[in-house]
């Protein structure tokens, strides 16, 4: 049953971005994806705290009865509310004066067609375009050294902490003797984290984009995204909280440590992977939902692994040696956004974008 959830909620995270992209010109979107992400951060938030106390005063079960209702709500919210945003590529994402152009060449274009039509010799054919289906398709997407990278970087920065928080109950109960309860209440930090990194996050990708924009006479290019707040989050504060999470658990320090380590993971984990998933919108917009879903498969993949050898490596070793682990693994692939800063483009036109 959890393989089914996954699979409904896998379509909401890879649209949800493309639908982004169709709505919103490039010197915006950066904020609206800071608030799409907001949304799908406020889980780990909110979650925990209802849940613990579902546990302690109904047991498990009432966990996934309040999870059955609210699932039935958005589902009708999505059936009757939701409109569909496909837009038109050969308009969308130019400034006005590209847009008029674009406008009035599809204008005359379809004036041609027309008259071309009626000069030609009236035949009852029909022309039905057919497309097939392909749910892989997108996948062929990671064969471009850009889409890895960036999808490598979230499931590195994502993936540990998903992480964290499967190591986190069993180790605070033993540790500190914490219950389901207030156990849920820890996670307001990393929740606070995840949501204010990521409208600060979304914020500040669009104010430094229009910055580089200006000074190219209204150019943009993905680089843009990977703003100065990204440098300190990737090599400093994601694998410095990695560190300051496990070792004072290990070592039995005060909890607060650890909760508020976690908040600053969090916080500087987004400010990784909202720009990581703008930049692949950005360079991929007409294949926005696409380029989403291969990502995610690579973060999904990696938060599967990392929180499956999580648990057995803290029995092994500990929990400071695992987070040290996560920590390196964040701050080695920093280097590869680096490299993306400095070559991104050239690394992009080999692939063709």
């Amino acid at each position: 049953m959890r393989i089914l959830q996954a699979t409904g909620i896998s379509s909401a995270w890879a649209i949800g971005a493309g639908s982004v992209a169709d709505i919103y010109e490039v010197h915006e979107r950066g904020n609206a994806l800071g608030i799409y992400f907001t949304g799908q951060f406020a889980g780990p938030l909110f979650g925990p705290i209802i849940g613990g106390y579902l546990v302690e005063r109904w047991g498990w079960r009432s966990v996934f009865w309040l999870l059955f209702v609210f699932g039935c709500i958005l589902l009708a919210l999505v059936f009757f509310a939701m409109e569909e945003t496909y837009r038109q590529e050969s308009v969308w994402g130019k400034d006005s004066s590209e847009k008029e152009t674009a406008q009035a060449n599809d204008k005359e274009q379809q004036q041609i067609e027309s008259l071309e039509s009626s000069e030609s010799v009236s035949e009852n054919h029909t022309m039905v375009e057919s497309t097939v289906m392909n749910p892989f398709a997108s996948l062929a997407l990671l064969r471009h050294p850009f889409v890895l990278i960036f999808s490598m970087a979230t499931g590195f920065a994502f993936g540990g902490m998903f992480a964290i928080e499967n190591m986190l109950p069993p180790l605070y109960t033993q540790q500190y003797g914490l219950s389901s309860g207030i156990i849920g209440l820890t996670f307001i930090s990393p929740g606070l984290g995840e949501v204010i990194g990521s409208l600060l996050s979304g914020k500040l990708s669009d104010i430094f984009l229009n910055r580089a924009r200006a000074k190219r006479n209204g150019v943009a290019i993905p680089e843009d995204r990977l703003a100065p707040n990204v440098w300190p989050a990737a090599f400093i504060l994601n694998p410095l909280s990695f560190f300051l999470w496990g070792w004072p658990v290990q070592f039995g320090w005060s909890v607060w440590v650890s909760i508020i380590m976690f908040g600053v993971q969090c916080f500087s984990m987004v400010q990784v992977f909202n720009p990581a998933m703008s930049y692949l919108v950005d360079a991929v917009s007409d294949r926005g939902a696409s380029v989403t879903a291969a990502a995610n498969l690579v973060r999904m993949i990696w938060s599967c692994v990392l929180s499956l050898i999580a648990n057995p490596m803290t029995e092994a070793v500990g929990p400071g040696w695992v987070t040290f682990f996560f920590g390196m693994l964040n701050f080695s692939w920093a280097f590869l956004l680096l490299l993306m800063k400095v070559k991104g483009p050239k690394i992009r036109a080999y692939s063709g974008y």
